[in-house]
């Protein structure tokens, strides 16, 4: 039978001690050089948050079917094995994850995206949104109120994942 170590130092609380980092789906465009920047900065806000754990959440392009790059190789956009292979992968991602993240261009809209926060959604995954700082004020109304939040890039690094109450969009939307 395991043995726990169920001592603390003298005075401290089970809930004064830091909680872990999560795992996160992290969604993305990658289909014009906007978003691509936007990724490109995303993924440096995430690796330095403290709290998403990096290496245990789930990216889709670290994970491309057979290792291959379909930025490299376009012409898998046509093979049949591998859009159901990489549907199937980026589902069962976001089902091992504790939550949604999803680096979002609201200028340029992406239905994968949409469809990958809609999907967390109705599994009961919370899920945030992450916008660049001055392109937020002109969201789908679905994509605006069925995330859990909507923050800037610039929040990215120091938001704490850990614990997400749920906020109001307060831009326009369409």
């Amino acid at each position: 039978m395991a043995q726990f170590n169920n001592e603390f130092a003298l005075g401290e609380k089970v809930n004064d001690l830091p909680l872990p980092p999560v795992r996160v789906y992290i969604g993305c465009s990658w289909f014009n050089e906007q978003q691509r920047e936007h990724l490109k900065k995303g993924l440096t806000a995430i690796e330095i948050n403290p709290s998403i754990s990096r290496k245990y959440s789930h990216f889709p392009l670290d994970f491309q079917y057979k290792g291959l790059d379909v930025a490299e190789h376009p012409e898998l956009l046509h093979d049949v094995e591998w859009q159901a292979r990489t549907f199937n992968s980026d589902i069962e991602g976001i089902i091992g994850a504790d939550l949604c993240l999803m680096l979002y261009l609201p200028s340029f809209p992406d239905d994968g995206g949409a469809f990958e926060l809609g999907y967390a959604k109705g599994i009961g995954k919370q899920s945030v949104m992450v916008v660049p700082d001055d392109d937020v004020d002109n969201l789908n109304l679905m994509l605006a109120y069925g995330v859990t939040r909507v923050i800037k890039l610039s929040e990215l690094s120091t938001f704490d994942f850990r614990h997400i109450h749920a906020g109001t969009y307060k831009g326009f939307v369409h």
